[in-house]
Formats: C-alpha cells, sequence, structure tokens
C-alpha cells in the first residue's frame, strides 16, 4: 500500500472540501443579504442550476469509464488499448457536444420561467441564464477528462489541485460579481468563462508534462466506440440517477412549494453536504491506490485497504452526523444569522440521510475504480426514479417529511446492495467481514435516539449551550467509535508506514 499516494491525494481533497466549505459559507449569504428578496432569488438559482445539471450525465459516465479503463491498459503495458479506449472517449465527447449544444440553443426558445414558476426572473434572462450554463457544463466535460487523466500515471493528485484552483476561482469571481448585484446571465457566464481558461491552461500543462495524455482521435474504429459505449452508459445511468437525487428534488420542491421552501431545503442540504464531502475525502483518497492494486489483481492487499478505510469512515460519519445534527441551529444562526431557517424534522431527516449515504460512498469507490459498475447504476436509477415518483406524491400529501422519508428508503435499497456487490467484489477467501457495519449501525441508533430531544428543543438556546452539547456528542462518539471500530489497528499501520516512508537505507 502506498501511504505516499494515499496522503498526496488526501492533501489535494482537504483542499477540495476547505475551499467548498468556504465556497458554501460565503456564497448563500451573498445571495441573502445583496439582492432584494434574497431567499427566493437564491432558491430560483438553484433551481436554474438544477433545470441544467442533466446534462452532465451525457459525458460524466464516459469520462468516468474511460478514465479507469486507461489507467488498467496503461498499467499493465497494454498501451495500444489504452490509446483505442482514449481515442474512443474523445469521439464520444465530441458527439455529444454536438448533442448538448442543440439542446443549450433550443432553450432559448421556450418559456422557461413559466414552466418552472419563475417569479423574480424574467423568460428572456432565465433561458439565456441556462444556455450559458450548459455551454459551461461541455466545457467541464473536456475539463474532467483531460485533468482525471493524471490518474493513468499515477498523478491523479495533479487532477484535484486543477480542479480546487479552477473552483477557487470561479467562486471569487462569482461572489466579486454577486456583491455588484450582477443579473444571472452575467453570474453563469462566469462560471463557463473559468472552466474554459482552466481547461486550456490544464492541456497546454499536459502537452509538456505527458503528452501520451493528449486526447487524439487517431486510434480504434466504430466497433471500439461502441465498446466504450456500452459500459460507460451505466456510469451515465449512475449519473441520471444522481440527477434524481440532486436536482430532482430542489424541481419537485420549486414547482409545488416555491422558491422560499426551496431554498431553506437547499441550504440544510448545503450543512449535511459538506459533512458528507468530509467523508468523501478519505474514501478518494484511495482511489488511486484502489485501482492501482486492482490492476495488479492484488486482493489481499485490497481487502486490507478495504479494511482499514471502512474503519476510519464509519468512526467519523457516526460521529459527525449526530454532531452536525445538534449543530444545526447554531450554524444557522451564526452562519445565515436567520435561526426562522432552522426545521428540527428537515435536520433530522437530512442527517439520517447523510449517514447512510457516507456509508454508500465508500462502497461505491471500489466498484467505480474496479468499472464494476452496471448493477449498481441499474439499482440506483430505479432506486431514485422511484424515489421521484412517490416523493412528488408524498410531497403533496404530507409536505417535506413525505419526500424525505421516500428518499430515505431510496438510500438504504441502494446501500444494501452495494455493500452485496462489494462482497462479490473480492474472492471468497478474501471477503470482507460485515461486523464493523453493524457496530455503526448500532451505534448511529444509539446517537440519533439520544439527540432527538435537544434536536427539537435547542431552537431558542444561548449559542453557548448550542455550542458546547454538539461538541461534547462528538468528542463522546469519537471516543467510543475509537475502540468499537478498531481505530488503534489503523493508528499502528499508520505509523509503521511513516517509519518506514522516512528510514534512511543502510550506506
Amino acid at each position: 500500500m502506498s501511504l505516499r499516494k494515499i496522503l498526496k491525494l488526501l492533501g489535494a481533497y482537504l483542499m477540495s472540501q476547505g475551499i467548498g466549505v468556504a465556497i458554501q459559507l460565503v456564497i448563500p449569504p451573498l445571495f441573502l443579504y445583496r439582492y432584494s428578496h434574497g431567499v427566493e432569488r437564491y432558491g430560483e438559482w438553484i433551481a436554474l442550476t438544477a433545470a441544467v445539471n442533466y446534462l452532465g450525465n451525457l459525458h460524466g459516465g464516459i469520462q468516468t469509464y474511460a478514465n479507469n479503463q486507461m489507467t488498467l491498459h496503461y498499467n499493465r503495458g497494454e498501451i495500444h488499448e489504452f490509446r483505442v479506449v482514449q481515442s474512443s472517449a474523445a469521439r464520444l465527447m465530441l458527439i455529444n457536444f454536438m448533442v448538448a449544444a442543440a439542446v443549450g440553443f433550443a432553450i432559448l426558445f421556450m418559456p422557461v420561467a413559466r414552466w418552472m414558476g419563475l417569479r423574480y426572473i424574467g423568460s428572456k434572462a432565465a433561458a439565456l441564464t441556462l444556455l450559458i450554463m450548459v455551454l459551461q457544463i461541455v466545457s467541464s466535460w473536456v475539463f474532467s477528462f483531460v485533468s482525471n487523466s493524471y490518474q493513468v500515471i499515477g498523478q491523479l493528485h495533479r487532477a484535484a489541485v486543477w480542479q480546487n484552483l479552477q473552483r477557487f476561482a470561479a467562486a471569487l469571481v462569482l461572489a466579486a460579481f454577486l456583491w455588484i448585484r450582477a443579473s444571472f446571465p452575467v453570474l453563469a457566464f462566469t462560471q463557463f468563462a473559468s472552466m474554459v481558461l482552466f481547461t486550456a491552461v490544464v492541456l497546454v500543462e499536459l502537452r509538456f508534462r505527458a503528452r501520451v495524455l493528449l486526447p487524439s482521435l487517431r486510434h480504434g474504429n466504430l466497433s471500439d466506440l461502441l465498446g466504450v459505449l456500452k459500459p460507460s452508459s451505466y456510469y451515465m445511468l449512475f449519473g441520471a440517477g444522481g440527477f434524481f437525487c440532486w436536482q430532482g428534488p430542489v424541481l419537485i420542491i420549486q414547482k409545488i412549494m416555491g422558491p422560499a421552501a426551496v431554498a431553506i431545503f437547499a441550504l440544510t442540504r448545503v450543512v449535511f453536504n459538506m459533512l458528507r464531502q468530509g467523508l468523501s475525502i478519505l474514501t478518494y483518497s484511495i482511489g488511486q491506490e484502489t485501482i492501482d492494486v486492482i490492476a495488479r489483481r492484488s486482493w489481499g492487499q485490497l481487502r486490507r485497504l478495504y479494511d482499514l478505510s471502512e474503519r476510519v469512515v464509519l468512526f467519523l460519519d457516526v460521529a459527525f452526523s449526530v454532531g452536525v445534527l445538534l449543530a444545526c441551529p447554531l450554524l444557522m444562526a451564526v452562519w445565515l444569522h436567520k435561526r426562522g431557517l432552522y426545521q428540527p424534522g428537515l435536520c433530522m431527516w437530512m442527517a439520517v440521510i447523510s449517514a447512510v449515504m457516507g456509508i454508500k460512498e465508500h462502497k461505491y469507490i471500489f466498484q467505480r475504480q474496479s468499472n464494476q459498475h452496471e448493477g449498481v447504476a441499474m439499482v440506483s436509477f430505479v432506486a431514485y426514479a422511484g424515489m421521484i415518483v412517490t416523493g412528488a406524491v408524498a410531497l403533496k400529501a404530507w409536505g417535506i417529511d413525505g419526500f424525505l422519508l421516500c428518499w430515505f428508503g431510496a438510500e438504504l435499497l441502494i446501500t444494501g446492495y452495494m455493500i452485496a456487490q462489494n462482497q462479490r467484489l473480492f474472492p471468497v477467501e478474501f471477503r470482507p467481514a460485515l461486523a464493523p457495519l453493524t457496530r455503526a449501525l448500532l451505534l448511529l441508533v444509539a446517537g440519533f435516539s439520544l439527540a432527538a430531544w435537544p434536536v427539537w428543543h435547542d431552537a431558542l438556546w444561548p449559542l453557548g449551550r448550542l455550542a458546547v452539547v454538539p461538541l461534547s456528542a462528538t468528542v463522546a462518539l469519537l471516543a467510543i467509535g475509537y475502540f468499537l471500530f478498531g481505530l488503534k489497528d489503523v493508528q499502528a499501520v499508520f505509523q509503521r508506514q511513516l517509519r518506514r516512508g522516512f528510514a534512511v537505507p543502510d550506506s
């Protein structure tokens, strides 16, 4: 196990998390306080963003599958096969570009504001905003494909660094234009321009650092293109499920309950997304090592990597899911200065769903990096599509709680299936134990049960108590989890790897 690769990726993803937290802390308040009807305008910006994000699914699956397959071929010395996959992916990207461009320009002739129930932006401005957002997504395909190709040569951390710089620059410019109350089309254009600029910069760097990674159209034929399209279509299906999961709820709530409800839902989701993204740092930091081990078919090392990473993820997932739940009223008061946005039931549901998703995403990385994702993609798509259909009905009948119950059921179904697929990924003699998951489930039930009373009674507590209670609960659960999940073993492995890395060779 290469601790150096893991630490490089961990550092890059920690930077990414820091940038993400900064964006989520700064951008929503700027909408709320620099614009009239700020809550509603923020809700409409979120709804417009959600309306075009489905286009990311046209290419996200292709670049994920292609980069994984290119890495496997390159590390096995199969250079011809590597180039065929690379060229086939580039051709598919070009086809998708033309499809997306046609969709984008057609939007200009659609009554977007009326269809989406928008009240604070005109139809022409809404359509122009969506067109520019489409162009931004198209340019992100190229940026993602070329930057993530660093995985092929074992330098995925460089991709993360470039992606961090792009996000930071885009957020900085967006914040500046929010401050001067720019129109929605101008805000969208700042994001598009940033993506184009950084795509060009990464292509120039690849030309000098790793010319083999520059996309080419010279290799392969129609049969090879279809050979990439079929397995990558499952990633696109997974992405479509992701659209139902993340953008679908926003569009449904916008249509049924209006932009204010969207804003409250989105802001609460942001709080728990920060937690989930923090856990994903640990998960994705083992991505490069995972695919390297799978390429060598070293099942013993893969099982060890799985076991150690699972212990750490479960240890943090339990403690911080409960801790962030208890800290919600404090965050609303300090971050947005609007305690009235705190809704106990919404926060409780979000915390439970976030805890399940933290477990699911750890399992998914092993299916993704091995390109064993077909079953997961199908189940995720069906589960999230079912969530949208049943959730829309439940939203009308029982409000946001009804929708969140449907979401929770979908996450349980997908996570259970993902765990079963992880078991099948390993040969029988190397299959992971399920005991850590059982312990995590019991500790989550106990933690949320004890947190229920303060969640419904702490909205008017003084700030000091709002800080002490979640901090105390988090520390207590971390202490329990340290022993329950055997973190002493993880600590020992980490220290041993560090000593080996810093050892001075005999002369």
